[in-house]
């Protein structure tokens, strides 16, 4: 297809808008990696109904439908992340098994039921994650699985890294160690924990990476003008080196919750 968007348009787009805009493959921490884990850790399979929380444009989701032949939905309060998100579902022909929609995760109200609730690394970024964790229960049985990935900080994290990524992604990073971490997730049963550090990218990887990314985003958008692939380039090349670099100061955990209605919130299970 082919868009109108000036330079000017770009730059005035904010950074969940621009990743929409580009389409970019936005993963949790672990990519592929952490879907196989969430998945077989947790037991999904056909009959798996899935929910992901702040889905930006379905990565997680789709691939696991992709690969169990089951349904899901994704909210994300972005318009744009949905409508990339139902564009990736109709080029993988999973339109009929996946649904998306433009809505605040912690006030979406829906009469399904489902067996898996996906939050990622996205829980501790909402401004009450209590609401939201209130909001799971009315979408899920006595039981339910949790799939978090979430970040945490094992040495102080830089004052001008936290400014870059405030003034780069709109949101301050996760600078809490991982006990305070894991105070969002108090409640629910450990099924499977696996503590990871990630590598820092290198130069060529970063390159490689943001080429391909708006060279596609180019060809989707018919974009000719080598002025705003520069653009687009750069800011996402902006992007990605900052979240390199915090991978300095940060590890994360996949986790495996279990959701046991007649339990929550007490714990009568040790943690390790």
């Amino acid at each position: 297809m082919t868009t109108e968007i000036s330079e000017k348009d770009i730059k005035s787009l904010n950074y969940i808008d621009f990743i929409a805009l580009i389409n970019q493959t936005n993963v949790p921490p672990g990519s592929f990696s952490t879907l196989t884990r969430w998945k077989v850790n947790s037991g999904m399979n056909a009959a798996s109904n899935i929910f992901e929380i702040a889905c930006t444009t379905g990565f997680s989701l789709l691939n696991l439908i992709k690969s169990l032949k089951c349904r899901g939905v994704g909210v994300d309060i972005s318009k744009a992340s949905i409508e990339a998100a139902k564009q990736n579902a109709v080029e993988m022909d999973l339109q009929t098994l996946a649904d998306f929609h433009c809505h605040d995760a912690s006030t979406y109200k829906t009469d399904e039921i489902y067996s898996h609730i996906i939050v990622g690394a996205s829980l501790g970024f909402f401004t009450n994650p209590k609401l939201m964790i209130e909001n799971i229960f009315s979408m899920v049985h006595e039981e339910a699985y949790i799939l978090a990935s979430p970040f945490y900080a094992v040495k102080e994290v830089p004052s001008q890294i936290v400014e870059d990524c405030q003034r780069i992604l709109g949101i301050t990073p996760t600078v809490q160690n991982y006990k305070e971490t894991m105070r969002l997730y108090r409640g629910f049963d450990i099924e499977y924990e696996d503590r990871l550090s990630s590598f820092c990218e290198t130069e060529d990887e970063l390159k490689h990476y943001c080429d391909s990314t708006i060279v596609r985003a180019c060809q989707r958008l018919g974009i000719t003008s080598s002025s705003l692939y520069d653009l687009l380039y750069k800011r996402l090349y902006e992007v990605k080196n900052v979240c390199n670099t915090l991978r300095n100061y940060q590890n994360y955990s996949v986790l495996v919750l279990k959701y046991n209605r007649k339990h929550y919130p007490n714990r009568y299970v040790e943690l390790f």
